[in-house]
């Protein structure tokens, strides 16, 4: 008789796995400002109550920021970056908290 292809077969029908780590529209994941893990901050935009929120899946580092109708989570993370910047030199001037200097791999010379 005839193989049913979806029962028998199930090796062979191959569902596409869902791309994992495709760019959504716009990119809604970050890199930890604070762990520094690579894609662990997933930027929420709650339009209706104006507030873009991320957290850090990795270390659970959170920021709330307002947001109009135009922001991108890009700019909610940005703002972040910013904030973090502020921190950091409100908190040592004390060389090298500025973000030259140091373990800046730029030898491509």
């Amino acid at each position: 008789g005839k193989l049913g292809c979806c029962e028998k077969m199930g090796k062979r029908k191959r569902a596409k796995p869902p791309p994992k780590k495709a760019k959504p529209k716009v990119s809604t994941v970050f890199d930890c400002p604070f762990c520094g893990k690579n894609g662990s901050c997933a930027v929420k935009m709650e339009m209706d109550v104006k507030m873009g929120k991320i957290t850090c899946d990795a270390c659970g580092a959170k920021y709330e920021a307002r947001i109009s109708a135009l922001s991108e989570p890009i700019d909610v993370y940005a703002e972040w970056i910013d904030m973090c910047e502020d921190v950091n030199a409100a908190e040592g001037e004390r060389g090298g908290v500025s973000g030259y200097g140091g373990e800046d791999d730029d030898d491509d010379l």
